[in-house]
């Protein structure tokens, strides 16, 4: 007699994962679209998704169902290698033919990198159950397993300082790991590799970055801070952007593709909240989700404007002096995307957004006669959305010129752009998620000639 009760259902939750990562796998579609598509599923994208596109609120629970399906789906994404060969190793669906291959990937998934445990007495559920030590094992044995990036947090100085910020987390028995100071690059991620979980860094380049151990993911995601603003969950190298365009206190700000607001939030922390920032959208829910961000960081700096960057004009943005363009790209340089497919190379894709960069960056370079220094940034890996695109508008706007990256973090850094562009990639940065412990991100600075100057 079987000593599994065939009468107790799998949870739903899991029927849902399991179903949308078999269409991924089977169709090559988007997790995203496909949690989106969801019934009773809300926005993905969104932190703050409390309602509907028909504008119905959406209960509590329905968002803790989208969430615990990205959880688990962004898990097996982050660790497909080390599920698959674990389930192949153990012989799990072998000994178990009836047990459908994608219920087993999201159940494996969930007992081994998510909640530990699994719910219900369900036969699969069961059946994994009873496997867990063996899969553990093949897990720690294969040396697959992804090793997770830190926990990226900064501190919105428009509503806390770094010293306040810095003594709350001393009040909370957090402990902070210095560096000497002539620590150099290698010695700094060094240091973030073997943080101890109750330990704390402040980042090498951004001053109000702080790195916490990866196990605090999800503690900080739901932060009374988080939530009021204070700590912003930024990715340390998109705050580079900021960084690098570094607009002085009281100056003229263009965000030419704003939405949804963190690197429009940076640029007012480093203008001490001081000048004018004009933020530009063209999509109406994104232009919301910026409203909102910068109204609730307490930004009173920001003119957010509804409209197409290709648009805007000295007359609509007067006297601007700096300027980001951080345009749609295929981003695919972001650790946060669920990706269950191995991403292959879209050539027309590339093309058409390539030459939408161009666009976008050459009227930033031509349409604003007192722009001194432009930051392009990309979360994309592939040349053609970065050096490529660099090398074109330096040809179409001669009076600009490229600034060493790596020379204004004090050359404190390692990867930069492509050397066989000449003049270009040595003075491009990249952000390498292996080596440099953060998203995939591709950076360049320009500035205006002074006459004369045929530097």
């Amino acid at each position: 007699m079987s000593k599994f009760n065939h009468s107790v259902k799998v949870p739903t939750q899991y029927k849902a994962t399991a179903k949308i990562l078999k269409t991924a796998l089977d169709k090559q579609k988007s997790i995203k679209s496909l949690i989106f598509e969801e019934k009773h599923a809300v926005s993905p994208g969104s932190e703050r998704a409390v309602k509907h596109q028909n504008n119905a609120c959406v209960s509590s629970s329905q968002l803790q169902r989208v969430r615990s399906l990205q959880a688990v789906l962004k898990h097996y994404s982050d660790n497909r290698g080390a599920v698959d060969n674990a389930i192949e190793e153990t012989g799990l669906l072998k000994d178990n033919p009836n047990l459908d291959a994608s219920l087993a990937k999201v159940l494996v998934t969930e007992l081994i990198f998510g909640r530990k445990q699994l719910n219900g007495e369900s036969r699969p559920v069961q059946t994994v159950r009873s496997y867990q030590e063996k899969l553990q094992k093949a897990i720690t044995g294969s040396g697959i397993q992804k090793k997770p990036n830190p926990r990226y947090v900064r501190i919105n100085t428009n509503l806390l300082s770094l010293p306040e910020a810095l003594e709350y987390l001393a009040g909370e028995e957090w402990r902070r790991r210095e560096l000497p100071a002539d620590a150099s690059y290698a010695d700094f991620l060094n240091a973030i590799r073997a943080l101890e979980e109750d330990e704390f860094m402040t980042d090498l380049h951004v001053e109000c970055v702080l790195i916490f151990h990866p196990k605090w993911a999800h503690y900080w995601a739901g932060h009374d801070f988080v939530h009021a603003k204070k700590f912003i969950l930024q990715n340390k190298a998109t705050c580079l952007a900021a960084e690098l365009l570094a607009p002085p206190t009281g100056s003229t700000v263009l965000d030419m593709c704003a939405a949804p607001g963190m690197k429009t939030l940076h640029m007012c922390n480093v203008m001490q909240n001081k000048g004018r920032i004009y933020a530009v959208e063209q999509s109406k829910e994104r232009y919301k989700a910026l409203c909102d961000i910068t109204n609730e960081a307490g930004c009173e700096i920001v003119t957010p404007i509804l409209g197409d960057a290709l648009t805007m004009t000295a007359e609509r943005c007067p006297d601007v002096e700096y300027i980001l363009v951080d345009p749609s790209c295929s981003g695919n340089g972001m650790q946060s995307r669920i990706s269950v497919c191995d991403e292959q190379k879209d050539d027309k894709r590339l093309y058409k957004l390539a030459g939408l960069q161009i666009k976008i960056l050459s009227h930033a370079m031509s349409a604003f006669p007192n722009v001194k220094r432009i930051a392009y940034c990309t979360c994309s890996l592939w040349k053609e959305e970065n050096e490529q695109v660099v090398q074109r508008c330096l040809q179409l706007n001669p009076s600009f010129k490229l600034l060493s990256c790596k020379k204004a973090l004090r050359n404190k850094w390692q990867n930069v752009g492509d050397k066989e562009y000449a003049k270009i990639g040595k003075n491009c940065l990249y952000c390498l998620p292996d080596s440099d412990l953060t998203d995939g991100i591709f950076l360049a600075l320009f500035e205006k000639r002074r006459d004369g100057d045929e530097g």
